[in-house]
């Protein structure tokens, strides 16, 4: 059966009402709770051994000094956080039950520097998640 992976791109604004950890303070190995926000600037990371909806397990940079737009980002981000999953996850994207998506930034958080796309899991079935997701 072949996967074809579902990215629900979570535009990052600069600046907003959001409570919890800052976005821009979020990195690899964090965990959190799925936003109810379609634009976030902060996110509620939790400790992974208590149930979770996600996990960033990657964070990439476009080589590109303008914003290129959201559908460039999501392109690059479809790519990269795909390579960038069996050698945090140790399987296969099509032999797992986790799938990813990305947290991209907006044109305007982009101007004030943030360039950064963070590749997150979650599982497949939107079952909570407990533990992390890193191999070995």
């Amino acid at each position: 059966m072949t996967r074809v992976p579902v990215l629900v791109g979570l535009a990052l604004l600069a600046a907003g009402c959001n409570s919890g950890t800052a976005i821009t303070e979020i990195g690899v190995g964090d965990c959190f709770d799925h936003p109810t926000e379609e634009y976030i600037s902060a996110l509620n990371v939790v400790d992974c051994s208590v149930e979770h909806d996600n996990e960033v397990y990657a964070e990439v940079f476009m080589d590109v000094t303008e914003y290129p737009g959201e559908d460039a980002v999501g392109e690059y981000a479809y790519d990269a956080c795909l390579e960038a999953f069996e050698p945090y996850t140790g399987v296969g994207y099509a032999d797992s039950p986790l799938d990813y998506l990305y947290i991209g930034p907006t044109a305007e958080s982009w101007a004030e520097g943030d360039q950064s796309i963070l590749c997150v899991l979650y599982s497949a079935d939107l079952e909570k998640l407990t533990g992390s997701q890193e191999a070995g």
